[in-house]
């Protein structure tokens, strides 16, 4: 930040800024004083403002107007699409004379007759996620910019909720994003796209505008929980990030549309270049797996264990919904220090959740040292065949997706029961024997997630005999005879069912 100092409330004076903003109503993230202090003394601090000319875009109320005159910038702008904000901003901000203006219009119209370097900073807060062409919005800014490009925007929704990593470089559209309405307690949806940050550095890159620091730091209080990173996957809040770019005469990044007509740029050698030689190799190990494919072959390690989530989400329904239970199952234990196992923990996708929601007592067990090997490593990992009975007892077993391959599968059951700490609970997960017709269902789900016939036709040949199923009774049965109650069905989809069952 370039201003660390405490200074005077710019709001002190003119609470109309959060009193008078009909956001204040609204039960996620209402505007309040401190809000905008927080959010702003970030965004834009007074030693970076000063006898600087704004344009905010996107302005609702002025309320970055009000802090940046308060503070010494030279001129204000507003652009604000709906009037009724337009209208009352102009009212709020006339103690400022000609300093303050509040155009009432279209930002892309706006930008679009703006002339070059017309600001030296510009403000797009909370408003490039309302657009499907983000990269244009971005180029028509930087043109209109001198100095200065602040944004502040959402995580795209793939991120929030932990399906895709933090640093993935994407844009995501979405067909219910929100935009406040100006004289409702209500918004507007509509379809959009939101941008990851690494994705904002290339395409404000390209207009040569670069970060001179990471993603913007906000203070979390109660009045600022937008900002709080914690909360990634595990909610389903419009949580934000925020982030300054400078303009850097003579840099920008090149696309490959601008390197192929010319030749210009970085080459990769195909038999010299590592990258391209470990693609060719994991293409000519994926080409094996499928001549060799027969009845039987499938195995948890090589191009499966590299590929495991993707294969999961590819095929498994309700996945993440699973995991998210087992979690939200932990939290209802109402103990952090509960001891954790994850049965077949591949990957770490569960571990990790929990990690993630503040438990550490965590174990998981898988058969396969290459799935370990690529596990979350903050978790104990065992590699073992049988349930590791040397480290009971465990509050909480989550054996998801993982006895259908196990021959004794009733042998296996009865060595978690032992396990298991009084009182704790199993959560089992299983695909069961189903008609054919509700079979067809689970290939239509395959379908649906991009799966060809032949690739459908492969996996079944593959996990012949090597996955097998049980009818639903039999699970119900079996969990009761090996003395587990109650016994409950917490989620089913298609030909799989979750069971809940405790220890009593």
């Amino acid at each position: 930040m370039l201003e660390t100092e405490i200074l005077p409330n710019a709001f002190d004076q003119h609470p109309q800024f959060y009193q008078q903003d009909n956001r204040r109503l609204r039960g996620f993230n209402p505007v309040s004083r401190e809000f905008l202090e927080i959010k702003y003394r970030v965004l834009l601090p007074p030693a970076m403002i000063k006898d600087k000319h704004i344009l905010d875009l996107g302005s609702c109320l002025g309320a970055a107007g009000q802090w940046a005159l308060h503070h010494g910038a030279a001129r204000y702008t507003g652009v604000e699409v709906q009037s009724g904000y337009a209208e009352e901003s102009r009212r709020l901000l006339a103690h400022w004379g000609d300093r303050a203006e509040v155009l009432c219009q279209d930002i892309r119209s706006f930008l679009q007759q703006v002339q070059a370097q017309s600001y030296d900073i510009v403000v797009i807060a909370g408003m490039l996620y309302h657009f499907i062409d983000t990269k244009n919005i971005i180029d028509l800014a930087c043109y209109a910019t001198r100095q200065w490009i602040v944004v502040e925007t959402n995580f795209p929704p793939g991120v929030r909720n932990g399906s895709l990593p933090r640093d993935a470089v994407l844009t995501e559209y979405v067909t219910d994003q929100e935009v406040n309405l100006a004289d409702k307690e209500a918004s507007l949806l509509g379809i959009s796209a939101t941008s990851s940050l690494p994705a904002l550095d290339i395409f404000f890159g390209l207009n040569g505008f670069f970060k001179n620091e990471e993603k913007l730091k906000f203070p979390i209080t109660s009045h600022s929980i937008i900002y709080d990173e914690s909360m990634l996957g595990h909610s389903d809040l419009q949580i934000r990030f925020a982030a300054r770019y400078l303009r850097s005469e003579g840099a920008t990044l090149r696309t490959l549309e601008n390197n192929l007509p010319h030749l210009v740029g970085e080459q990769r050698q195909w038999q010299t270049d590592q990258v391209a030689q470990q693609r060719s190799q994991q293409y000519q190990e994926r080409v094996r797996e499928l001549q060799t494919a027969t009845s039987g072959s499938w195995r948890f390690a090589g191009t499966v264990a590299e590929q495991f989530d993707t294969i999961a989400r590819r095929e498994i329904p309700d996945y993440q919904r699973t995991i998210d239970l087992c979690v939200h199952i932990a939290q209802r234990m109402d103990r952090p220090d509960i001891k954790i196992i994850d049965v077949g923990s591949a990957l770490g996708a569960t571990l990790a959740a929990f990690h993630n929601a503040g438990f550490r007592n965590l174990y998981g067990v898988d058969n396969s040292q290459e799935m370990l090997d690529r596990s979350f490593s903050e978790a104990t990992l065992i590699l073992s065949d049988h349930f590791p009975m040397q480290y009971a007892p465990f509050d909480l077993v989550c054996a998801n997706w993982v006895l259908h391959f196990i021959a004794d599968r009733i042998g296996y059951l009865q060595a978690i029961y032992q396990a298991m700490a009084k009182g704790g609970y199993l959560v089992l997960t299983e695909k069961l024997t189903t008609s054919d017709f509700v079979h067809e269902l689970y290939y239509d789900f395959k379908r649906a997630n991009g799966m060809s016939e032949e690739q459908i036709r492969q996996k079944r040949e593959q996990i012949s005999g090597v996955l097998t199923t049980q009818k639903l009774q039999w699970y119900l049965t079996t969990l009761e005879t090996l003395g587990y109650a109650p016994v409950d069905i917490i989620n089913a989809n298609t030909a799989f069912v979750t069971f809940l069952a405790q220890k009593p």
